[in-house]
């Protein structure tokens, strides 16, 4: 609310008046022949009014010229130079109509739709007389006819037209939704403001209120308790106290940035902050962005507890929630909060009274792909928030959800440099609005940090200048104008010296070690970078320890992947959730466990990665205060995929072409070996691990060197190529205040999704392909797969489409194939086998099938697969 008053000098009043009047007016261009001929019923009445146009459409074959949206922009622009003000300022008032229906106009379509060029797709005479009487009308009825001189010196901002054009979009669609606003039918009634049918469409609607947070009182120690349900005793860690201190001492919104080590609590510390930093600027709602789904489920329903905690300590939370990724209908959290009638487009969120009361709900009208992150709290993937800076359709509403929110972005080191130039534009455009920002990192570089303010501080309108002490950790950095200030604090005491060992990359080393270590129990972690890395240690540690090993990676099925999370947290958690840890038990992951997951084990066997991504599994061992088997009372890592004793070291191929790059594991491995047979501290040594292996100094021994210097060229000459391919789509930065926003969104994507096509847009490389997993039976029957609780083996058929509730079930085996299938002739494979039926559905439409028999073989092109329950999906290199 602040940017539209703001704009007009802190006129509340006026900026509702200019608000009104833009919405008021964006349809004038459907006050012109281009758009009167497509109703043969009502062009005649208008004619006989005295409207002129052809018979038919035909006879204005270039009609799609002047498509209304671009006549209400001219049409306005037009009036209110008639009236006395500058072009250059009506241009941006009149690009807010333009762009009413998700795109403003480019500069070419703007010339073509000109008057001056068609002028009859916009008539004469009485057509013009009539556009000036709608627009005369509005200017009445919003009571701005004695203030249209100031406006005229109003020179629009670019972030102001943007969030302008959504707020008259969603305006637009709630005053066009029949079932709120039935359309008259017979004769038209007397042109008369009802009130009582606004009010009462918009008490059917119910949109929620937005949150209004108080500022904390009592003391730290009663606040955290009552937030987060902290037992009896329990103090706010040192982290924790400072992000509030500094959220209550900031001057202005900014970008704070949070450097703690895992498991200090800095979730709790950013939403604390959050809720700080929302009743000091006015924030109505919190967005929390994360890498992956798996670990946005989870911080759903930190955030949920956190809402409730707030609605239990007397404060007022209201509003509405949602769970932003592409399964967010598989949360059962969400599931619950949804009215029984999600489908529906409008309808009230009255809930089943058998479910706890929390303090949100999820919207139905809310609910849609454009309109989601407007509801006042939202937990989504980084997908989401990366959107904001891709040139797409109906952009502006993902902008309009951001400005009035605080963002909170966890993990902000793990994005590559293309994902890393999407945020960094992002971040340019929340500075413009303003808007808090709170970001995490127990591993960030400095390098990385330095830019993430700078990009901030850019569209605040400040340049940027390095902070007095880069190099403090833990630490809070934060925008200050344009400066930033960092202050350290102190550790919480709770240190962990880590032992660091290196480990030959075969399996027998690997056996030999966990039978030694878990010879009287124990639970270990093994992470590899691949998924044919973790199938083929899990097979073998099988053997050796039947029953006692377990699986997790990114291709499952969806409802095993969510079966495979919970086990995780319920087995392997935090002592007060995992009540049941087995006595011993090895899992093999890939990446999916190293962020975000409160997991804690014994020991940890991990291959090379990134430093960064090395202290973040790292950080998944003696996470709490537990009893643990005396072998493993000292926490110890393993360093394994790599040869360590050739020089440099040699990398697994796959983990060095396809999924981290040769140079960032070198720089890894240069800063490692110093310490493998000694420890490591945390979080005392985090910092500097970091920093030396992001720094530009040489590292590692002399014989090192070469490789390392060849590796760091092609990198860079990589990462230039990929920060220029994310360039391709993305929005520029704010422009000067009274330039209009025409061609704002010129070339871009179209339309953006939740799927993995839709991802691809803001990732680099080809998008993966997902499916639908179905199983057929000795008889030829597909069936959902067998262990599906309750909806195990129930028949799909291929001849019809299937009903809601069974493509729910089928929706739930949506599997993501990896990256060797993202090719056309298997897409075109899987197709085909789709029964065409399916197509119908809303749930499955988007998703063709992968059939297996009763033992889970298949085939894709010319590969054998497989899929169990307990491995996921396996690919053979051989046909079979």
């Amino acid at each position: 609310m602040a940017l539209f008053v703001d704009q007009f000098g802190g006129d509340r009043m006026l900026a509702r008046s200019a608000m009104q009047f833009l919405a008021g007016s964006h349809d004038l261009g459907k006050a012109t022949p281009a758009f009167a001929v497509q109703h043969v019923g009502l062009a005649q009445v208008m004619r006989e009014h005295g409207l002129y146009m052809p018979t038919g459409k035909s006879g204005l074959v270039d009609r799609h010229v002047a498509h209304h949206a671009v006549a209400s922009h001219h049409l306005l622009v037009g009036w209110l130079v008639g009236n006395g003000w500058p072009k250059n300022v009506a241009r941006t008032w009149g690009a807010i109509l333009g762009g009413h229906h998700g795109v403003p106009p480019d500069a070419d379509s703007e010339k073509a739709a000109r008057p001056s060029e068609v002028p009859d797709l916009y008539g004469r005479d009485t057509w013009s007389a009539v556009q000036r009487e709608l627009v005369e009308r509005v200017v009445g009825r919003v009571g701005l006819r004695a203030r249209l001189d100031r406006l005229a010196e109003v020179s629009l901002s670019a972030p102001f037209q943007v969030l302008a054009t959504a707020l008259v979009i969603v305006s637009d669609w709630i005053a066009s939704n029949q079932d709120l606003l039935p359309y008259h039918h017979g004769r038209l009634p007397e042109v008369t403001a009802d009130q009582g049918r606004v009010r009462q469409a918009l008490a059917r609607l119910q949109l929620p209120c937005p949150w209004a947070p108080r500022p904390p009182v009592g003391d730290r120690e009663s606040f955290f308790a009552a937030r987060f349900r902290l037992p009896a005793g329990a103090r706010p860690r040192p982290v924790q106290e400072a992000a509030c201190e500094v959220a209550e001492a900031m001057t202005e919104p900014g970008l704070l940035v949070v450097e703690a080590p895992m498991g200090e609590g800095k979730t709790e510390a950013a939403l604390a902050a959050a809720e700080i930093l929302a009743a000091r600027w006015g924030a109505g709602g919190v967005l929390v962005a994360l890498p992956t789904q798996a670990t946005t489920d989870a911080m759903f329903t930190r955030v949920v507890d956190w809402l409730d905690g707030m609605k239990a300590a007397g404060c007022h939370v209201g509003g509405s929630i949602v769970l932003g990724h592409g399964r967010a209908r598989f949360n059962r959290l969400y599931e619950g909060l949804l009215p029984a009638g999600r489908l529906r487009q409008v309808g009230c969120d009255e809930r089943d009274g058998d479910g706890p009361d929390h303090a949100v709900a999820a919207h139905s009208w809310l609910a849609g792909r454009k309109k989601a992150l407007l509801a006042n709290f939202a937990v989504a993937t980084i997908d989401q928030l990366l959107f904001a800076g891709l040139k797409a359709r109906h952009l502006m509403l993902r902008h309009l959800a951001l400005a009035g929110k605080v963002v909170v972005i966890d993990e902000i080191h793990a994005y590559d440099a293309y994902m890393n130039s999407y945020l960094l534009k992002v971040l340019t455009w929340l500075g413009a609005y303003r808007v808090p920002v709170v970001t995490l990192s127990a591993t960030l570089p400095v390098e990385q940090r330095r830019a993430l303010l700078a990009a901030y501080q850019s569209g605040s309108g400040s340049d940027a200048v390095a902070t007095s002490d880069e190099t403090t950790y833990p630490a809070l950095t934060w925008t200050r104008g344009n400066s930033t200030t960092t202050r350290a604090v102190p550790a919480s005491g709770r240190s962990t010296s880590v032992a660091l060992n290196s480990l030959p990359d075969d399996l027998d080393h690997l056996v030999s070690l966990l039978c030694d270590t878990l010879a009287e129990g124990g639970t270990a972690l093994v992470v590899r970078n691949t998924v044919r890395r973790v199938l083929a240690a899990a097979q073998r540690l099988e053997q050796e320890f039947p029953g006692e090993v377990s699986v997790t990676h990114a291709r499952f099925i969806v409802a095993d992947r969510l079966r495979k999370d919970t086990e995780l947290l319920d087995r392997f958690g935090s002592p007060q959730r995992s009540t049941h840890r087995p006595w011993r038990h090895i899992v093999v992951a890939s990446q999916v466990v190293e962020q975000s997951l409160d997991v804690d084990f014994d020991l940890l066997v991990t291959d090379l990665a990134p430093i960064d991504l090395v202290l973040q599994r790292v950080g998944r061992v003696h996470r709490h205060q537990r009893d643990r088997p005396a072998r493993l009372r000292h926490a110890c890592v393993y360093v394994t995929g790599a040869d360590f004793d050739a020089s440099p070291p040699q990398l697994d191929p796959a983990a060095e072409r396809y999924v981290y790059g040769r140079y960032p594991l070198l720089r890894a491995a240069a800063v490692l070996v110093g310490h493998f047979g000694s420890t490591v501290d945390l979080p005392g040594d985090i910092a500097p691990l970091v920093q030396l292996a992001y720094g530009a100094g040489d590292i590692g021994p002399a014989e090192w060197q070469e490789a390392i210097a060849t590796a760091r060229e092609q990198w860079s000459d990589r990462t230039a190529r990929r920060e220029q391919r994310a360039h391709d789509f993305q929005l520029a930065g704010p422009t000067r205040p009274g330039k209009a926003i025409v061609g704002w969104l010129s070339a871009g994507v179209g339309e953006t999704d939740d799927d993995a096509q839709g991802q691809g847009q803001v990732r680099d490389g080809a998008p993966s392909l997902e499916v639908l997993l179905v199983c057929r039976d000795a008889d030829g029957q597909w069936r959902t797969p067998a262990w599906l609780a309750d909806q195990g083996r129930s028949p799909i058929p291929c001849e019809k489409t299937p009903p809601n509730d069974l493509a729910e079930v089928m929706a739930a085996c949506a599997l993501r194939l990896p990256l060797t299938f993202s090719n056309a002739a298997a897409e075109e494979e899987l197709w085909q086998a789709t029964p065409p039926a399916w197509e119908q559905s809303p749930l499955i439409y988007r998703l063709p099938v992968l059939v297996v028999d009763e033992d889970g073989w298949g085939r894709i092109t010319d590969r054998r697969i497989r899929y169990s329950q307990e491995r996921g999906l396996e690919v053979f290199d051989d046909a079979g």
